[in-house]
């Protein structure tokens, strides 16, 4: 009985254990599932580095080993406080490498790339459980990793330094660098921890999933180790560091967004250059949360090839979640794709394709990630300027004046775009003071103008409280322009219009000139230093093979407008008043001409200064003008009867002009028949000769030539009744030391003389042979007068084929010259009066010239139209 009760006094004591047991495993399993549990667990699981921080306008420095050929600089940035978290956002950075040896600067170079923010397992407090990068400051945000790989120059001394610093003004980042060291890896377990290492490395550099890289790009991921480099000098003086702790943690890619992902706002548009022949794919998507899917768009997708072919096509638009794709073919040659979005909402892109078709400037091209096959994704070439905003909460604009300078040199062109948070076409109003050193003005000038909004620029802005626009007023300021600074790409920038361009002639004494307008104003100043040579764009952007196209915002390799600073550029600083102008580079077609008035009054012939000797040409004329039936007459051949017209407005007697080739025809006689009745009969005694005819009636009438003279040619000094008759001319042979010719301008308007220009030749010329100067290159200039474009005092020209029927010089049958017009325009930025236009012959072949102009309108006016196009070669040298 004893033994039963023990049994049964074990079993219970065995049972309450037990449950003291679960109790105590249940308590500890709970206080693990706490909030404080999971948030510690996360610190524990995560890798601690050490990296060092690189504030605004701070650097580091590293001592780079002698033997080091490339060095890998692992990045974060830290984005500022207050920065809301979304998985769709991307952040753009830049960090600039200085290396310096004993002697100075090695190497330059800033590096940009883009990122975003992988989180998961949001809780109530708002902090996440998963997080790819995070630090012990919970309001502290940190980007995804992203590496730069460096390559050293392979000469340099044994003692070299690197110095980093982040490239952006405004952006905070965290850095580490290693040196590469190649290793083996003979076992089979090392090789696969180096793949499982370099998949999370892969990761960590780019958007690109680890097997869609080639199997080079993985071997190579694979075999290489990194040894850290420390930065030099005293921690907390030299360098501050922070710890960050790194997850593997990633958010998952969608087929769509392997490549870069591009924002691309409503009624903006991407321009794309790419060399054929290339199947690139776009794929749009829309990362909207619209609880009823809905197709956002529509959008345009135009192709403009270096020959002038354009393909159209419109698209529809994503829906939310679903991403498409549109395959385009490009045959072979240079094309610009143009993606513009036509719809309401904001979309994403991008363009893929070879990385070989892909046509940027080989110093800007940098090397791909590459994917599957060698495709990556485009990007837009796109060109960076310095600009400064004028408004109302800004200083005045001001720019000096060397008072040294001559009239050339006071030339400044002045390009002004608006600047909105929204596009907009509101006139824009733009006025310009010209002060002496006194501070006196000496000239007052307006620049007003509806411009167009551009879509394929931009404006990288200063960030300002409350998202204001430079040079705005605080009260006019959105409410809702969201968070400014934080260098997320994906915000919507301003909008800017299309250049509005004009040029203006400083005058004598000026000193200083001040740009002031009502609303913000982007503003670039340039001044005039011409180098002589012909604009010429630089690789792979020049103008070989380019037909009935242009490439617009290009790099040149010789330039003649250079840039100009304010004189009080700090203050426009402080105020954030200094920008940079984002233009994409891309073809575009080569507009009309620009629509001028058609000359009024009747042409006036010019005749040059001097008595230089004279040669008559005859050449086709229309016989329907009733002003010039005087100048026309018509070509009588023996044996055809032709109709000419007798008109009694005409004072002269008909007269008949006679040539023989061959003074052996002398002696021959000649007889004229009217309407089929003789009419005069004469002797043929010189080679050249005139014989008066008797009067006659006006009409038309028949005439026929009757002779037996071989190499017979005449002329009747009356137009056909029909068809072209052919016109006298007096032209001038145009020597070395050339002809000048008075041109008087009786107003402000633009006055053109119009030179025809003879030569042996149809065909156009491949190097200069005319040269045109006037007033010998130093006209007298407005002053204080806005123009849309300048007169040009001096240029050669290079003569185009001739597109008339060929001219016959008087006196020698057979011979045929060929005229071109040059016409030499006198622009509204020259000053009324009598101008002297000169021009000589540059090639040694001979050459003739004759002259004539259009009466002037009594109003002339300037044009009230300001643009600028691409490249203007016209204006690019005076």
């Amino acid at each position: 009985m004893k033994t039963r009760s023990r049994a049964l006094v074990a079993l219970l004591g065995l049972m309450v254990g037990l449950a003291l047991i679960w109790g105590a495993s249940l308590a500890v399993l709970g206080n693990t599932d706490t909030p404080t549990a999971r948030r510690d667990a996360k610190f524990v699981n995560a890798e601690r580095l050490i990296f060092y921080r690189l504030e605004p306008g701070r650097e580091m420095r590293v001592r780079v080993p002698a033997e080091a050929e490339e060095l890998l600089i692992v990045t974060h940035e830290l984005l500022p406080d207050g920065v809301p978290y979304a998985p769709e956002k991307q952040y753009q950075y830049g960090l600039k490498a200085i290396l310096r040896g004993p002697d100075g600067v090695l190497l330059e170079r800033s590096i940009f790339t883009r990122t975003r923010q992988s989180k998961g397992q949001p809780q109530e407090d708002g902090t996440f459980l998963a997080e790819s990068a995070f630090t012990t400051h919970a309001d502290q945000q940190v980007t995804d990793e992203r590496e730069f790989v460096l390559r050293l120059p392979k000469e340099r001394p044994d003692y070299s330094v690197l110095y980093l610093r982040a490239a952006g003004a405004n952006d905070t980042l965290l850095a580490r660098v290693y040196v590469r060291a190649h290793r083996t890896l003979p076992l089979l377990a090392s090789r696969k921890l180096a793949q499982a290492r370099a998949e999370v490395r892969a990761g960590r550099a780019t958007f690109e999933p680890f097997e869609k890289l080639s199997a080079d790009t993985r071997r190579w991921l694979a075999e290489e180790h990194w040894e850290r480099l420390n930065a030099e000098g005293e921690a907390g003086t030299d360098y501050q560091i922070e710890p960050v702790y790194r997850t593997p943690y990633r958010l998952p890619l969608v087929e769509a967004t392997e490549s870069v992902q591009e924002r691309l706002g409503a009624g903006r548009a991407v321009a794309l250059n790419v060399t054929g022949p290339a199947k690139p794919v776009l794929w749009l998507w829309s990362d909207a949360t619209d609880a009823k899917a809905q197709p956002h768009g529509p959008v345009t997708v135009q192709t403009l090839s270096a020959d002038g072919t354009a393909h159209t096509m419109e698209l529809p638009g994503p829906v939310a979640g679903s991403p498409m794709s549109h395959p385009l073919e490009l045959p072979e040659g240079v094309h610009t794709v143009m993606v513009r979005n036509d719809g309401q909402e904001d979309l994403r892109y991008t363009v893929e394709g070879p990385f070989e078709s892909w046509l940027l400037p080989a110093e800007s091209r940098p090397q791909p990630g590459v994917a599957s096959e060698g495709r990556v994704a485009f990007l837009p070439d796109t060109r960076r300027t310095e600009a400064f905003a004028t408004g109302p909460a800004c200083p005045v604009l001001e720019l000096d004046i060397d008072p040294r300078m001559d009239a050339v040199g006071r030339l400044v062109r002045i390009d002004a775009r608006s600047l909105d948070r929204a596009p907009s076409r509101e006139p824009l109003h733009l006025s310009l003071t010209v002060l002496d050193a006194q501070g006196q003005s000496l000239g007052q000038a307006s620049l007003d103008a509806t411009p167009e909004p551009a879509p394929f620029e931009s404006a990288a802005l200063v960030p300002l409280p409350g998202g204001a626009l430079p040079c705005m007023p605080v009260a006019m300021a959105p409410q809702d322009a969201g968070s400014m600074g934080s260098g997320e790409v994906t915000d919507l920038p301003a909008w800017v219009s299309g250049a509005t361009s004009a040029r203006v002639f400083l005058p004598m004494g000026a000193r200083k000139l001040r740009v002031e307008a009502p609303r913000t104003t982007i503003v670039q100043l340039y001044s005039f230093l011409s180098s002589g040579q012909p604009i010429a764009g630089s690789t792979p952007y020049t103008n070989d093979a380019l037909n009935g196209v242009r490439w617009r915002n290009a790099p040149v390799d010789q330039r003649a407008w250079h840039p100009m600073r304010p004189a009080n550029m700090n203050a426009l600083m402080q105020g954030g008043a200094r920008m940079e102008l984002l233009s994409q580079v891309r073809l575009e077609p080569v507009g009309p001409e620009e629509e001028r008035s058609p000359p009024t009054g009747d042409a006036v012939v010019v005749r040059p200064y001097g008595s230089p000797s004279v040669v008559e040409v005859l050449e086709s004329g229309p016989a329907d003008t009733v002003d010039m039936v005087r100048a026309l007459s018509t070509v009588l051949e023996p044996g055809r009867a032709v109709r000419a017209r007798f008109d009694a407005r005409t004072p002269t007697r008909p007269e008949v002009r006679l040539s023989l080739k061959d003074a052996a025809a002398l002696g021959n006689e000649v007889e004229v028949l009217l309407d089929g009745e003789p009419l005069h009969r004469f002797t043929v005694r010189s080679t050249r000769a005139r014989e008066l005819l008797p009067p006659l009636p006006p009409g038309e009438h028949e005439v026929l030539l009757r002779s037996t003279a071989p190499g017979l040619t005449a002329l009747l000094n009356r137009p056909p009744a029909a068809g072209s008759g052919l016109r006298s001319r007096t032209v001038y042979p145009v020597s070395q030391g050339g002809l000048r010719v008075p041109v008087r301008k009786t107003g402000p308007g633009a006055v053109t003389l119009n030179v025809v220009v003879y030569t042996p030749v149809a065909e156009g010329a491949t190097e200069p042979q005319l040269s045109v100067t006037v007033d010998g290159g130093n006209p007298v200039r407005r002053a204080s007068v806005l123009v849309p474009h300048v007169t040009r005092a001096e240029r050669t020209v290079v003569l185009p084929a001739s597109e008339r029927e060929p001219a016959m010089p008087v006196g020698r049958p057979g011979v045929k010259w060929y005229a071109r017009t040059v016409p030499v325009t006198l622009g509204e930025d020259i000053a009324p009066g009598v101008h002297t236009v000169r021009i000589q012959s540059l090639g040694t072949g001979p050459m003739w010239a004759r002259f004539f102009m259009f009466g002037q309108a009594v109003e002339n006016t300037a044009p009230r139209m300001w643009n600028r196009g691409g490249w203007q070669p016209d204006e690019d040298m005076l």
